[in-house]
C-alpha cells in the first residue's frame, strides 16, 4: 500500500508542475532606453520580452532612414513598469539637456555690456554635399542657425506647395538622384521660376513645428536669386 501512495503522490505533482508551466507567461518590464541609439532601444525591448511593434515619434523632414541615427529622448511605460500596450519613443538626432541656470547678478556687481552679435558664418557647399550631411549621424554636425550658400537647379515643379506649416517648398535637384533637396521660400519669390531655373540661394538650418511636434532639419532660403 506504501508503494501506490507514492506512486499517485508523484503523479499529482507531476500534473501540478505540467499546469504551472502551461500558465500565462509574465508581463514585460519596460527597460530604461533613454539616451540609446533607436536600434538597440528596439532590441533591448525585445529581449525584456515585449515582441508586438514599437511606436516611435519624431523623424525629421527625410523619416527614419538609419535607426543607428536617432537617439531615444523619452519613453513610455517609464523603465520598469510592465508593458501592456505597444511603447512609445519618442527620437531626435541628439537628446541636449537643458543648460543649468546661470546665477543671478549680486548688488555692487557692475552691468556688463551686451556683446555684439556676430554676423552669421556662411558655409559655400552643393546641393549634394548638404543633403549628404543632413543624412548622416548627428546631420553631420548642423545646428539650427548653420547657414549654407548652394547654387541648385530647380525642378518637380507641379510639387511645388504650401505644407503644413504653412511654408511654401520648392525642390533643388540632386546630381547623384539619390534623393532631392526641399527649401522653403517665400512663394512671391518663386512666382518666375519653373523647371530648369537655376537660383543661388542662402539657406538657414531651422526648427518647423507641425501638427504640435517641432522638429528640425528643415531649410529655409534668407535670399534667392535666379541665375539662368
Amino acid at each position: 500500500m506504501y508503494t501506490v501512495h507514492a506512486v499517485r503522490l508523484t503523479a499529482v505533482l507531476v500534473l501540478a508542475l505540467a499546469l504551472t508551466g502551461c500558465g500565462p507567461s509574465e508581463q514585460s518590464v519596460m527597460p530604461d532606453v533613454v539616451g540609446t541609439q533607436l536600434d538597440a532601444a528596439k532590441s533591448d525591448i525585445e529581449r525584456a520580452g515585449f515582441g508586438g511593434e514599437v511606436e516611435v515619434l519624431g523623424g525629421g523632414i527625410f523619416g527614419i532612414a538609419n535607426e543607428p541615427n536617432w537617439q531615444v529622448c523619452e519613453q513610455l511605460p517609464p523603465a520598469g513598469e510592465s508593458v501592456t500596450d505597444p511603447p512609445r519613443l519618442t527620437v531626435d538626432r541628439s537628446c541636449e539637456t537643458a543648460a543649468e541656470p546661470t546665477e543671478a547678478p549680486t548688488e555692487g556687481d557692475a552691468p556688463s555690456a551686451e556683446p555684439v552679435p556676430a554676423d552669421p558664418m556662411i558655409t559655400d557647399i552643393t546641393v549634394d554635399e548638404l543633403l549628404n550631411k543632413l543624412n548622416s549621424g548627428e546631420m553631420g554636425g548642423i545646428k539650427v542657425g548653420d547657414q549654407f550658400r548652394l547654387t541648385g537647379e530647380l525642378f518637380m515643379s507641379d510639387l511645388w506647395m504650401t505644407g503644413a506649416s504653412g511654408d511654401y517648398s520648392v525642390l533643388l535637384k540632386a546630381q547623384d538622384g539619390a534623393q532631392d533637396l526641399m527649401v522653403f521660400v517665400e512663394e512671391s519669390d518663386a512666382a518666375g521660376w519653373q523647371d530648369g531655373t537655376k537660383v543661388e540661394m542662402i539657406v538657414a538650418m531651422v526648427e518647423v513645428t507641425i501638427n504640435g511636434e517641432t522638429t528640425d532639419g528643415w531649410l529655409r532660403a534668407q535670399s534667392a536669386k535666379t541665375i539662368s
